[in-house]
């Protein structure tokens, strides 16, 4: 059985999420949703734990994820984006897969008009890569600082939807108009 390192990041990076949403979902309103993506991670995780890396001409290929765990991010990324209330952003399941596509989580560009606007999305923006960064330094057997990090990501993740609602109805103001 070959399960490559980064597999293995991943399925501690889908528990550690798992944990939070699951932390989360106690009396929330959108409770039922929370907990299918809390099962959904760990499906994802049991995936990457358990299927093999495949092989190629005796390489071991290390940037693919498992065809299980794919299909389970991409429905918690559907649930996300399907119950905002939930408050969980669809981004927040690509740090799952990072250690395997090895890319940085990339979030849309708002262009905010306004200044005060602008300089929100230039600090979040700034907060997020800092956490992320950290996230990815972070021993994979650290569970704890792993979990504290995925936490701090889904709320900044939250704040930034809510700043691009703010900047879409910003900039419609017919005093805004380019």
């Amino acid at each position: 059985m070959t399960i490559t390192a980064t597999a293995r990041d991943a399925a501690t990076r889908a528990r550690a999420l798992a944990y939070v949403v699951l932390s989360r979902a106690a009396l929330h309103p959108a409770q039922d949703v929370l907990m299918q993506m809390v099962e959904l991670l760990d499906t994802a995780a049991l995936a990457f734990e358990t299927e093999d890396a495949p092989v190629m001409d005796g390489i071991t290929i290390t940037n693919t994820t498992p065809f299980d765990a794919a299909m389970a991010l991409l429905e918690c990324q559907a649930l996300a984006e399907d119950n905002p209330a939930a408050g969980i952003a669809d981004a927040v399941f690509y740090y799952v897969t990072a250690p395997i596509s090895r890319r940085p989580v990339e979030l849309p560009e708002l262009k905010p008009l306004s200044p005060q606007l602008a300089r929100q999305e230039i600090s979040l923006l700034t907060r997020i890569a800092l956490v992320a960064h950290d996230l990815d330094a972070s021993s994979p057997a650290d569970e704890t600082t792993r979990i504290a990090h995925l936490a701090v990501l889904v709320d900044l993740h939250r704040q930034f939807a809510r700043l691009a609602a703010a900047v879409k109805v910003d900039n419609n103001r017919p005093c805004n108009s380019r």
